[in-house]
């Protein structure tokens, strides 16, 4: 059995961190309640440029992790099982304690989590499950230098070219859409099987700020430009989009970065046994009530804060909810090995793919 690579799995906390981070600046408020042009929003908008290309982070590591092995839909249905488990469960919490705040469209909406897109990932995630199959099939046949067209290919259309027309040209949503994860796993997969770098992580670290940097520096130079000309600050996506080149870019260099780091035994076991958890923190935090009852508008008091003051609020606060978020899921964790989620998931995995499997063994 191939040995998991615990840098990416590092990867994934560090990415869900970031995750967060994004959410306390956006829906939190720390960086919407900053006055425009001040020191403060450009330091939240730095920490914002930084945290931005966690979502990709996720999408790649999908194929990094994936390519060149048999997908599992047992995996999809515990991931279901897992955010309807939290749904349902932070529903019945809202109904039980905050009365009014539930109605009968919320619990239609907690049973079915995905097709009522309670989180836009899980959903857009699961849209693109079907076809992994099939990506992890295209990806083994094809030659490393086909593999570098489609990856060029993948980045003029659905990344350079939106860029430059500043629009969503190719209907991707930004980002948040079916089709750029399944461009995010293509990536992914093709850094595995068909990347080639001898640059040390430090380099790769380098890259990132550098994208990170320049990310920040477009969307400073719109801002005080807008500012200059209507008296707002600039409306257009430029560079920060899921899409964007420099938000790509430093995805790619944080999956390789970590990718090549070499971890210690003891902090590798607490990463096996702590990157299960990441996911749910995104699950917890980001349910459709507590976004609305809790963390909208909650960070906004950093906004006046010095700036060291402002940094270490946002980084702290997400750093405390990843922590309680991973906390309580070792809860969920439990209750789901008590009653075999993960045995009833491959079963009816089996069932399904026995029953299906004449149909696609027929020429």
């Amino acid at each position: 059995m191939e040995q998991r690579n615990r840098g990416v799995d590092l990867l994934r906390m560090v990415a869900m961190w970031m995750v967060v981070i994004l959410h306390i600046l956006n829906k939190g408020g720390a960086l919407g309640a900053s006055a425009p042009l001040s020191a403060g929003r450009e330091t939240a908008l730095l920490l914002d440029m930084a945290a931005y290309c966690a979502v990709d982070c996720y999408g790649m590591i999908s194929g990094y992790v994936g390519a060149g092995h048999r997908f599992r839909y047992s995996g999809a249905v515990a991931l279901w099982l897992r955010t309807a488990f939290y749904t349902l469960l932070i529903t019945a919490a809202f109904a039980a304690f905050l009365p009014g705040s539930v109605n009968g469209d919320r619990v239609l909406r907690a049973f079915f989590p995905v097709l009522f897109r309670q989180y836009w990932y899980v959903t857009a995630y699961f849209g693109m499950c079907l076809f992994i199959p099939f990506f992890n099939l295209l990806l083994e046949r094809l030659t490393r230098r086909q593999a570098k067209v489609l990856a060029l290919s993948l980045v003029l259309i659905f990344s350079l070219l939106p860029t430059l027309r500043q629009g969503d040209v190719f209907l991707t949503g930004n980002g948040y859409s079916v089709l750029w994860l399944s461009c995010l796993y293509l990536l992914g997969g093709i850094l595995r099987l068909h990347g080639r770098s001898a640059r040390k992580p430090a380099r790769w670290a380098a890259v990132y700020g550098l994208c990170v940097l320049a990310t920040w520096l477009v969307k400073l130079a719109g801002d005080r430009l807008w500012m200059s000309r209507t008296g707002q600050l600039c409306d257009r996506v430029l560079l920060t989009a899921y899409t964007s080149p420099t938000i790509l870019l430093a995805a790619v260099a944080l999956l390789l970065c970590f990718a090549k780091l070499r971890i210690g035994r003891a902090f590798g076991t607490f990463i096996d046994k702590a990157s299960p958890l990441a996911f749910s923190v995104y699950l917890i935090h980001a349910h459709p009530l507590i976004w609305e009852h809790w963390l909208a508008g909650r960070f906004a008091f950093l906004a006046d804060k010095p700036l060291l003051s402002l940094a270490a609020g946002v980084l702290g606060a997400a750093f405390g909810i990843y922590v309680v978020c991973s906390l309580a899921d070792l809860l969920r964790a439990c209750l789901f090995r008590i009653f075999r989620i993960k045995a009833f998931s491959q079963r009816l995995e089996a069932a399904v793919l026995t029953r299906f499997q004449p149909w696609l063994d027929k020429e």
